[in-house]
């Protein structure tokens, strides 16, 4: 099962809400914390055995993979401390 989180900036309030993150029923694939540089967000991307992640925003090739029990992060608009909060709501 997979689970949810939100990021958020303390400082300039970037947000991204209900990030989804884990496996289904299988090992494989599954979806895994990101970073982007190219286009300055946080988000999720599926892992596939084979495949090349990409950002799910702008589909840059190799985004940051962060771990999914990730709490710190700077954030991608303006470098200063922001957290990610798990959240209550479980996905198969």
């Amino acid at each position: 099962m997979g689970g949810f989180v939100d990021y958020r900036c303390f400082v300039c309030g970037y947000q991204q809400d209900s990030i989804a993150v884990g496996h289904g029923k299988n090992a494989m694939p599954y979806l895994t914390l990101t970073s982007c540089a190219t286009c300055k967000t946080v988000g999720s991307t599926w892992i596939e055995e084979g495949s090349v992640p990409r950002c799910g925003v702008c589909y840059e090739k190799n985004p940051q993979l962060l771990a999914n029990d990730t709490r710190l992060l700077p954030c991608p608009k303006c470098g200063q401390t922001g957290a990610f909060t798990p959240r209550s709501e479980i996905w198969e």
